[in-house]
């Protein structure tokens, strides 16, 4: 018998795999199919818009993720998941802007403001930290299991994607924050299905288990 998954666990599972796909989706298109020159000129406008779009909504599914695994804590470390939870979401935040200001100045003046790069790097840099706190938070409280790694994982490819701008290693960084969110995701979905071997068996990530000091 298949258990049903809480409508708070699938919002988050769906969202963070959108995000992680979506976010894939834009930048390693570029990867095999340029839409800008070397000087930033945009050459494709109607794939750099497909791209920016799904950047954009990427960002936003995020902040959706974001949001669900905050609220998925122990409000006894309110505190930090708190902070955690808020600081991702400006970082996240951060990140949409700077898909949205890209967008509408490569298809109005045919090339992106440099300036806006700035809010990139800032928004990383907050996701890193703000994840970074949130996935300690989660690990006090056992709320998502040895999934808070994910989150960590997250933070690391933030942090590397805007200490390291040479390729590949940028585009690498990128990859992990994508691949940590994804799979968190999919975790999510799966995790309240019966193993084919035991079908009254439960994975619940939501909740410690009992007897478990963290």
């Amino acid at each position: 018998m298949n258990a049903v998954l809480p409508g708070a666990a699938r919002r988050t599972g769906i969202a963070a795999v959108s995000a992680g796909l979506l976010l894939f989706l834009a930048t390693g298109t570029e990867l095999v199919h340029q839409v800008q020159r070397p000087d930033g000129a945009v050459t494709e406008p109607a794939l750099f818009a497909v791209l920016l779009s799904a950047w954009t909504l990427g960002t936003v599914a995020l902040m959706v993720a974001v949001a669900g695994v905050s609220a998925a804590t122990d409000p006894s470390d309110d505190r930090r998941r708190v902070a955690g939870g808020r600081t991702s979401l400006v970082g996240a935040g951060l990140l949409c802007a700077f898909g949205l200001a890209v967008l509408v100045a490569g298809l109005v003046s045919g090339q992106p403001v440099e300036a806006s790069f700035l809010l990139f790097a800032l928004g990383l840099l907050l996701t890193a930290v703000g994840h970074t706190m949130l996935a300690l938070a989660v690990r006090r409280t056992g709320a998502l299991g040895r999934w808070w790694l994910a989150l960590l994982f997250a933070a690391a490819g933030a942090l590397a994607a805007v200490l390291v701008f040479s390729d590949p290693w940028h585009d690498l960084a990128l990859f992990t924050f994508d691949a940590a969110w994804f799979a968190l995701g999919a975790r999510l979905l799966t995790a309240h299905l019966p193993a084919a071997h035991d079908e009254n068996r439960r994975v619940d990530l939501w909740r410690r288990p009992e007897g478990s000091s963290r």
